[in-house]
């Protein structure tokens, strides 16, 4: 069982009320299935980050992970 880590920052602790959602996958998974599953738009992400390395949605989880979502940031 693969499991799943989505750890939030910045606003969007507030929109998902929470620091985190735990997702199960039984097969190796793409990142892109799991922001869909998580209801989360890639476009409103700025960097996705597992340990120290920067991914991109195509990569595919076939290992338990933490990642981390950190948004685009506005203002001036």
């Amino acid at each position: 069982m693969i499991k799943v880590k989505l750890q939030f920052s910045s606003y969007c602790k507030n929109e998902f009320l929470s620091n985190s959602i735990e997702l199960k996958y039984e097969n190796p998974v793409k990142l892109l299935e799991v922001l869909k599953d998580a209801k989360i738009t890639p476009a409103n992400l700025w960097l996705i980050k597992i340990g120290d390395s920067i991914v991109i949605e195509d990569y595919l989880l076939i290992e338990s992970s933490e990642i981390k979502l950190l948004p685009i940031i506005d203002g001036g």
